[in-house]
């Protein structure tokens, strides 16, 4: 089978009229690069230029377009597109065929339609006649929607759909037998050399989507209940700054060439000082702040919190205050992947190099990984730091759940047990 290597980039069209940047109502494509050839395939949607992210390429949160489409409906339609994309590109491989650039618009155009897809509004007796995989898109587009799925979620079962073609693209929902099942898990761990907890996610997924079909009477094929097989997993180890680390942070002296990472340790601090997400404090605008806290409703949980501001967050978004930032946004945050790359980069500079001990098992097989503690950062550093430090500072855990937006206490041991064990530590360096 030969291997079409292809990139697919979210666009809006700049184009000028009369010597001026087009704002209102402009076309987004996307671009789709292969063997030697460029397409710009038009979405079927627009939007004002001004409500367009740059750097994720995608629609603002809460924007709406001149025809009443949500963000979230662009977004989702877009990402969908793109997955659709992936699995029109699986199936020329599979027929050892590079499709012409026409071949390509049309079979975008029945995308787009949706003539691909069988309609959902069908009786039983007809809807057991869609394929396994016409299924699995009906179940992530309803339970999409009833459940308000992120991006994040979405991505996560396009990633399973594209695992299970590369499996079988003709697999069918009676192949899921006790050993059909045992096969895909062997696939999973021995061909795709999964670990065994992100394993046993996408079997949960699985057991989740099957449940639907059963229920939608698609199947009567129900040996997924009782597929419960044992893997070792190892407790998922928290990553965090100490006190010393954020001050070395702080005190390190950022070269003439590298003058961007002084924005990117502002927000890491900003987060380590908040609690906050990436994607929360990425979305906080300047007239938000007022009387030192301001309000966020969360982007993954949707909990409405109020963030008191201490001297060290209030100096760091003071710094901002005057500074024009990209829709009067509060501190110059950057995308998330790109700012996960810099972080690793500041704490190489910042020599966070403390050995980190990483154990996880593929199938029976054990990996054990030391790598300094840099190449563990990202900006869910900054919560799970701030968290450790209010409880190293015996900050009751009640007020640490009001500021982080966690509702169940259970959530929050494995960050007690890390700061005790800390605590403990700290505690042994007072023996003379």
């Amino acid at each position: 089978m030969i291997t079409i290597k292809k990139k697919i980039t979210i666009e809006i069209e700049k184009r000028k009229r009369k010597g001026e940047l087009i704002r209102l109502n402009v076309p987004i494509f996307l671009r789709l690069t292969y063997s030697g050839n460029r397409i710009n395939l038009y979405s079927g949607f627009r939007i004002d230029l001004d409500f367009w992210d740059t750097h994720n390429k995608k629609v603002i949160d809460g924007a709406v377009n001149e025809n009443g489409q949500t963000a979230e409906e662009i977004n989702l339609t877009i990402d969908k597109y793109t997955s659709d994309i992936n699995s029109l590109f699986f199936t020329f491989q599979v027929k050892d065929k590079i499709p012409s650039v026409n071949e390509i618009k049309e079979e975008f155009e029945k995308i787009k339609n949706g003539s691909k897809k069988p309609a959902l509004k069908k009786k039983n007796t007809e809807s057991s006649k869609l394929s396994f995989f016409d299924v699995l898109d009906e179940f992530t587009s309803y339970n999409g929607k009833i459940n308000n799925w992120t991006n994040d979620t979405y991505t996560k079962f396009n990633t399973l759909k594209t695992h299970l073609l590369n499996y079988n693209e003709n697999l069918k929902f009676e192949d899921l037998t006790d050993e059909g099942l045992s096969d895909l898990l062997s696939y999973f761990m021995h061909d795709l050399q999964m670990r065994n907890t992100t394993t046993k996610k996408y079997l949960e997924f699985i057991s989740w989507f099957l449940r639907y079909a059963l229920a939608k009477n698609h199947t009567t094929n129900n040996a997924f209940v009782n597929f419960k097989p044992k893997l070792k997993r190892v407790k998922k180890k928290i990553v965090f700054l100490t006190e010393e680390e954020i001050n070395k942070i702080k005190e390190t002296e950022i070269p003439a060439n590298k003058q961007y990472l002084i924005r990117v340790r502002d927000v890491l601090l900003f987060l380590i000082y908040s609690g906050l997400r990436h994607s929360d404090v990425y979305k906080l605008k300047k007239s938000e702040i007022k009387d030192g806290k301001f309000e966020v409703t969360t982007l993954k949980t949707t909990d409405s919190l109020i963030i008191d501001l201490n001297t060290t967050s209030l100096s760091i978004l003071d710094k901002y205050k005057d500074v024009p930032l990209q829709h009067n946004k509060a501190l110059p945050v950057i995308s998330n992947q790109k700012m996960n790359e810099y972080l690793k980069e500041l704490g190489e500079l910042a020599e966070i190099n403390e050995p980190i001990n990483d154990t996880y098992f593929i199938g029976n097989k054990r990996y054990d990984v030391s790598k300094p503690k840099y190449e563990y950062m990202t900006s869910h550093i900054g919560r799970r730091s701030f968290i450790c430090l209010c409880i190293a500072k015996n900050i009751p855990v009640q007020i640490i759940m009001k500021w982080t937006g966690h509702s169940d206490y259970k959530s929050m041991v494995p960050y007690i047990e890390v700061s005790e064990k800390t605590k403990e530590i700290e505690m042994k360096k007072l023996n003379f």
